[in-house]
Parts: C-alpha cells; sequence; structure tokens
C-alpha cells in the first residue's frame, strides 16, 4: 500500500471505524427492537466517570459558556495568532510551492522547519518592541565635517514587520 496515497489509505479496511459485521446480520439487520440499547438511541450521556482511562480528556466547562469563554478564548486566540502568522505570506506553510522536496518524512522536517522559522520571527519582533534600552544620545559640540568620508553610525534597530 502507498501510504502517500490518500485515497489507498481511506480504502483501507483498517482506517475505517466500523465494526465488521457477520454477513447474517448485515444482509438481515436486527429490528430496532432486538438492537442493545446504545444502538436505539441518536445520542448518548456521558457521566464524568463513565470515560475511564480518558476521563482526563474531558472538559470542566460547558462549551461557550461564560465561564468557557474566559479560560479558554485567550488561549484560542493566541492559537488563532500563530497559525496566521504561519500560514501568512511570509512564510506560508500551506503552499506546496514554499516545500519542494519529494516524500513524508521530507515534507515534515521541512514543516518543522519552517514552524521554527516563524518562532523566530516572533522572538524578533518581540524584542525589537520590548527589547529598546534608551541610551543617552552624546552631545558632540563640534560639527561634523561634510566630506567626512565614513557614514554616520546606526545605533538603532529596524521597525517590527508585521
Amino acid at each position: 500500500m502507498d501510504l502517500t496515497n490518500t485515497g489507498q489509505r481511506a480504502a483501507h479496511p483498517a482506517a475505517k471505524p466500523t465494526i465488521q459485521l457477520p454477513d447474517n446480520e448485515r444482509k438481515r439487520p436486527l429490528p430496532l427492537a432486538e438492537l442493545p440499547r446504545i444502538c436505539q438511541k441518536s445520542t448518548i450521556t456521558l457521566r464524568p466517570d463513565d470515560l475511564g482511562i480518558k476521563d482526563k480528556l474531558r472538559q470542566d466547562r460547558r462549551y461557550l459558556t461564560p465561564t468557557w469563554q474566559d479560560a479558554y478564548k485567550s488561549i484560542r486566540a493566541n492559537t488563532e495568532g500563530v497559525n496566521g502568522r504561519i500560514k501568512g505570506h511570509h512564510i506560508d506553510i500551506g503552499d506546496p510551492m514554499n516545500r519542494l522536496a519529494h516524500g513524508r518524512v521530507a515534507q515534515t522536517l521541512l514543516a518543522a522547519l519552517m514552524v521554527c522559522l516563524a518562532n523566530q520571527h516572533i522572538l524578533l519582533s518581540w524584542r525589537q518592541v520590548h527589547d529598546r534600552t534608551e541610551e543617552p544620545v552624546p552631545q558632540d559640540p563640534t560639527t561634523p565635517d561634510e566630506h567626512d568620508p565614513a557614514p554616520p553610525k546606526a545605533d538603532s534597530r529596524p521597525p517590527p514587520r508585521e
């Protein structure tokens, strides 16, 4: 099986989240009244302890309630902001032309390097805004010569890129 082919991966029986029924049940399904109770409902309710070992994945706050928004709104905004920078026009991780190597491993490594580059851009722009040290400008009483071949010193950083 070619793992890079999405159609072949999706068509493989191991990729389908279904239970294979015996032939006699598949050809002649049971009447609704004979099905187990869980198969008769369109929805189910899970209590806090019903998940067992997966209970740690449960959220304690109901989705989109004010307490949920207070807890997760800033985290979601931060995540979406980082995703926007990674998919933005400077790096554009979604454009396949930016990672032309063949193979899944090469694509994964290039995507990881692009995320690292995005993190470097974020850190650099933060430093350009927050790490400015205000140094006093030396007062030179003499006026510089108009024909001085030395260029002036650059004591500042360029503005951050947005």
